[in-house]
């Protein structure tokens, strides 16, 4: 089948394969570079994760050894109360200052400074908007020698908002400590960098499909009409001559016989065909004359 079209079609066929091997290539790019964009969009998140985490649990830290120093000895409530409030309800932390201790005694809240009104409520069964048990998981991780919990938790200004809180217990005690960032930045943040990095991923792509495009039509189409004419054309008139040739119009001016390429092996051998064919007709004109 393929070799019944004529050369046009072939070299038609040929460019629109490499149009297509073009654009394949194109979008298998724009495709990994989206696979490298979220990658780097979850590398990020887990960094910022890493270094929350890292923070908060050092604070907590630092505090529960603080708060255990000051209170060691005692054994009155109101007095452990006073001492830890004073010394955790003017600490903010975080940016946006948004950082704060609170306090509990198993299930039961014993000081928190922004919601005053939790304190000495038992809050075992409190469940966050996704109805996680938080207060249950708070005290489990402090009681194992301390750890992280994920929940959801109120924001001022923003209702629900993912909360990351460290909490362990305070030394020689019956209270744990923690605190807590609001990990919806992340979020924000990883979706500010999808933004930045799509945007310029397809400002790209538009931009070099243009700049393919205009090459295309402005140098590639021009050279491809070209060159299918410099070999078409030669060949239809080459052709032309070969038939006049077999109707025995020897006489035909042959072209293109300077060129270097097969066009002009072509010529030239057609040329010789009708040289040798000249040279065989007159000796037969000679022979049948004597």
């Amino acid at each position: 089948m393929w070799k019944n079209f004529n050369f046009s079609v072939k070299v038609i066929v040929l460019v629109c394969v490499l149009i297509l091997f073009t654009i394949l290539t194109g979008v298998g790019y724009h495709k990994m570079s989206n696979q490298i964009r979220d990658i780097g969009i979850q590398s990020a998140g887990k960094e910022v994760l890493a270094g929350h985490k890292s923070e908060l649990k050092d604070i907590v830290d630092v505090m529960a050894s603080t708060l255990a120093a000051a209170t060691e000895g005692m054994t009155d409530k109101d007095e452990i109360y006073k001492t830890y409030s004073t010394l955790s309800k003017g600490a903010r932390f975080l940016p946006d200052k948004s950082g704060y201790f609170f306090i509990y005694e198993g299930g039961v809240n014993f000081f928190h400074p922004i919601k005053p009104e939790l304190e000495g409520k038992d809050l075992t069964n409190l469940k966050d908007a996704n109805g996680f048990l938080l207060i249950q998981a708070l005290d489990e991780a402090a009681k194992s020698g301390g750890g992280f919990v994920e929940y959801y938790w109120d924001k001022p200004g923003k209702g629900n908002q993912p909360k990351l809180s460290y909490i362990s217990m305070i030394p020689k005690s019956s209270y744990s400590i923690g605190t807590g960032v609001y990990i919806d930045d992340i979020k924000e943040k990883e979706a500010a960098i999808f933004t930045t990095m799509n945007d310029f991923s397809n400002s790209f792509l538009v931009k070099w499909s243009v700049v393919l495009l205009l090459a295309f039509f402005v140098i590639i189409l021009p050279v491809i009409i070209y060159m299918i004419k410099s070999m078409t054309s030669p060949l239809v008139r080459l052709t032309e001559v070969a038939s006049e040739y077999s109707r025995g119009a020897l006489d035909s001016e042959i072209e293109y016989t300077d060129r270097k390429d097969e066009i002009g092996a072509l010529s030239r051998a057609i040329k010789r065909l009708g040289s040798s064919t000249r040279i065989v007709m007159k000796k037969l004109e000679e022979t049948n004359v004597k």
